[in-house]
């Protein structure tokens, strides 16, 4: 039996870094069915043309198919299942995701093609759903299985619907019991073990990972709580380890991209993390998102001595009126006091900020001018407010008669934005550049090093930082001293040996720099670039054939890299050349 979970991006986020990313729940549902020994695979089609993925589609015809639903790809993931349909009139089509829970009656009466939505987290649904597709009694078996939507049966789930979106009867969906969420978050594969993937790029994919779910707030403008239910639930410090051991051992991961809603919740599990990390000498460099009411020095402090680069907060307005609008649950002074804590332990500062509120004016923009300020963000990311299905927003705007179900289904845009107006645009243009204008002058300079580490303590994530602030600045010398300095405290550091290796191919010192590129590709063997930029070195110092076996194995590793997979071109390696160290075609 074959499954493909599959995801595909809006048509006008196909540029866009984010919007490509297979969304990790997919990879969750993928580990779990993997290990229960079904057939399943991560398909991505974000980056093919749509005759492309009718194509493949055809060609695997698969019997279960799981698409994932958000408000910004509703429309494309509806046509994707349409596709798949086609394929296979006879496939399971399954669901799910945000969109698709908060709307599953309204999807369904819509979208004839789909047969069951999944409501909420889907790991134990989605296996459910394909055992019982695999004894062949999904017909019996779906009104006992809990956290589903699926219509009464008119004809058997999965068999030949019209190819046409013809709205099926209303009044025909049945809900089955609310599925009790995974409490022991723990008992979950993590995605990179056995990930399966076509279209994904493991690289770029591998670095966000998830660490909790859930959300201790109650935004207007998010849908979370609603999704994942009330409460958090935590995986465990020994757990996250393993999953950044495993990411580096056999992805070549060095750097990852916490996207918890609120990472820092949890103080004690933060600071095991980060002693676990700093104990086992992984190296690594992170970042992740929190609320400014959920840090302080402590957990701060063991964050940036364990590798983290830079912290987001949802900060959202500067005006108070804005931030009770919001529900947001914390104060200016709350932001202000998380930035300077932010800043005094050397972290980078980003925020998040929302603009574009109901009967926000000139006087609340101005707050959130004055804030910015005063503060002082490194970066951050201004966005009109936007309202989803599942949010309280959304609630309002239905009440209000603003807005309709069926608006989802006509309109072909990301999303529905609470205002649309001259203001709105003008306020995001004030708001991004004074960010601009301030984040040039937030970055940390030589005494901000010192203050850094007479709190935080020595540490290899200040000593990089001040390195590349020496280096920017064209004080090479003083550069190599931090990375020296890191190397005499762990001379396996995977980031020293990368950015000496940098400093020593900008002086010409080619045999230094691949000594250094070398030393970093035996720390860390799955790090492509690594071995990419150690073939570079070894092609100015004209030791050809070693540079194609570098080559070669960073494609093996990454079959992407343009650097690598120009110069195997160019270098001309054959089938029978002795540099061909892997079966990835030249």
């Amino acid at each position: 039996m074959k499954i493909l979970l599959a995801y595909t991006c809006h048509d006008l986020g196909k540029l866009e870094f984010y919007s490509r990313f297979t969304p990790l729940g997919l990879g969750y549902i993928n580990g779990v069915l993997r290990r229960a020994g079904h057939d399943a695979r991560l398909l991505n089609c974000s980056a093919w043309s749509w005759a492309r993925t009718a194509r493949f589609l055809r060609d695997e015809r698969p019997d279960v198919f799981g698409v994932s639903v958000f408000t910004f790809n509703r429309h494309e993931a509806m046509r994707l299942a349409a596709l798949a349909r086609a394929a296979n009139p006879r496939c399971l089509i399954v669901a799910g995701g945000p969109h698709a829970t908060h709307l599953a009656h309204h999807l369904l009466e819509h979208y004839p093609h789909v047969d069951v939505v999944v409501r909420g987290e889907g790991e134990e649904t989605m296996l459910d759903l394909v055992q019982a597709r695999g004894r062949g009694d999904l017909e019996r078996s779906l009104p006992s299985i809990a956290g589903v939507t699926f219509r009464e049966p008119a004809r058997p789930v999965g068999d030949a619907f019209p190819s046409t979106d013809v709205p099926a009867p209303a009044g025909r969906f049945v809900d089955t019991c609310e599925r009790a969420v995974i409490m022991d978050l723990d008992t979950l594969p993590h995605p990179c073990t056995e990930p399966a993937t076509i279209g994904v790029d493991p690289v770029s994919q591998f670095e966000f990972i998830i660490t909790s779910r859930g959300c201790p707030a109650a935004c207007t403008f998010c849908s979370s709580p609603e999704f994942w239910g009330r409460g958090l639930r935590f995986r465990s410090a020994a757990n996250m380890i393993d999953e950044v051991r495993q990411l580096r051992e056999k992805h070549g991961v060095v750097y990852v991209s916490v996207r918890d809603d609120t990472f820092t919740v949890n103080k004690k599990r933060v600071i095991d993390f980060c002693r676990g990390l700093i104990e086992s000498r992984i190296d690594l460099l992170w970042d992740c998102q929190s609320r400014v009411n959920a840090v302080d020095e402590e957990r701060l402090s063991w964050m940036r001595r364990a590798g983290c680069t830079h912290i987001q907060y949802g900060v959202e307005s500067g005006s108070p009126r804005m931030l009770l609008r919001l529900n947001k649950g914390i104060t200016v002074d709350q932001v202000r006091s998380a930035a300077q804590t932010t800043r005094r332990v050397g972290l980078g500062l980003s925020i998040y900020l929302i603009t574009g509120i109901d009967s926000e004016t000139d006087e609340d923009l101005d707050s959130t001018v004055r804030l910015i300020k005063a503060i002082r963000p490194h970066d951050g990311l201004v966005s009109p407010l936007t309202i989803y299905p599942g949010t309280a927003l959304c609630e309002e705007a239905k009440a209000r008669r603003d807005l309709t179900d069926d608006y989802w289904v006509r309109d072909r845009r990301e999303a529905y934005y609470a205002r649309e107006d001259a203001w709105t645009r003008r306020s995001v243009r004030t708001l991004m550049s004074t960010l601009r204008g301030v984040g040039r002058a937030a970055a940390y300079g030589a005494a901000d090093f010192e203050w850094h580490r007479e709190i935080v303590g020595d540490c290899y994530a200040l000593r990089l930082s001040a390195g590349e602030y020496w280096q920017r600045r064209g004080a090479l010398g003083r550069a190599r001293e931090e990375y020296l300095a890191i190397l005499a405290d762990n001379p396996r550091s995977l980031w020293a040996r990368m950015r000496l290796g940098a400093l020593a191919i900008g002086q010409k010192r080619f045999s230094e720099a691949a000594a250094h590129y070398r030393a970093a590709a035996d720390v860390a063997p799955a790090f492509q670039l690594a071995h990419t930029l150690l073939g570079t070195a070894l092609l100015r110092l004209r030791r050809r054939e070693e540079a194609l076996v570098c080559f070669a194995g960073a494609r093996s590793f990454d079959p992407g890299d343009p650097v690598a997979r120009t110069q195997v071109r160019s270098l001309r390696i054959g089938p029978g050349h002795p540099g061909r160290t892997t079966t990835s075609t030249a």
